[in-house]
Formats: structure tokens, C-alpha cells, sequence
């Protein structure tokens, strides 16, 4: 396929329920992982661990949902948790927030194209 018919495929818009998905699937997914270590773990690369394992969780949860576009989805939800997780979740952690973010897009990005690789072969 040439750039010029890539470039001529429609793509399907964003859908508002895939991106809401994206957010609740992060913020709950990491709020049961930061709440099931952090009481008995005094070491941070425990908590940081479980907290981009959960937001990599979320982000292949909603392409599984959506189906198409599941990377972008997560990218919009994980962008809107950001500060939710920062300021409620994870309080002042910052860079968590950010990276669990990321982990989410990432999560939602591999599955999209795991989806897409079986899509083909079938």
C-alpha cells in the first residue's frame, strides 16, 4: 500500500465511551495496585512497578474495548488521568503520574497492534 492511499483511508473517530474507559480503567486499576502494595512496602521500585504494570493493564483493557484506534483512546484517558492521579491517587508523585500515563498509552498501543496482526492472519 502506497503513503498516498494510507493517507486516503478514513479513519474511525475517537468514541467519547473509549475514552472514558481509558480513564476509569487507569484511575481504578491503579488505585487497586497503589492500595494493595503501598501498606507493606516501605521501597518505591515495588510501588512504581505495580503502578505502570496497572496503567500498561488499563491501556490493553481499552483497545480490547474499543476495538480500533485503541492506542488513541488510551493516550486521551491516561493525558486526563494525569492530574487525577497526581493530585488524588498518588498525591505529589508527579513523575508516577506521568509514567503511568505513558504506560497506558503504551498498553493500549501493543494491543491495538496485537489485535491488528490476528485481524490479518484470520
Amino acid at each position: 500500500m502506497s503513503r498516498q492511499q494510507r493517507q486516503t483511508i478514513k479513519r474511525p473517530p475517537l468514541l467519547w465511551t473509549g475514552i472514558i474507559f481509558a480513564l476509569a480503567a487507569t484511575l481504578l486499576l491503579v488505585t487497586l495496585a497503589n492500595s494493595a502494595v503501598a501498606p507493606w512496602q516501605t521501597n518505591g521500585q515495588l510501588i512504581l512497578l505495580v503502578t505502570l504494570l496497572a496503567a500498561f493493564i488499563a491501556g490493553g483493557l481499552t483497545a480490547y474495548y474499543t476495538g480500533q484506534r485503541g492506542g488513541m483512546h488510551a493516550f486521551v484517558g491516561s493525558v486526563i488521568s494525569i492530574p487525577l492521579l497526581a493530585l488524588f491517587i498518588i498525591p505529589g508523585w508527579w513523575q508516577g503520574a506521568i509514567l503511568a500515563g505513558a504506560f497506558c498509552t503504551l498498553g493500549g498501543t501493543l494491543a491495538e497492534l496485537a489485535i491488528r496482526s490476528k485481524g490479518v492472519e484470520e
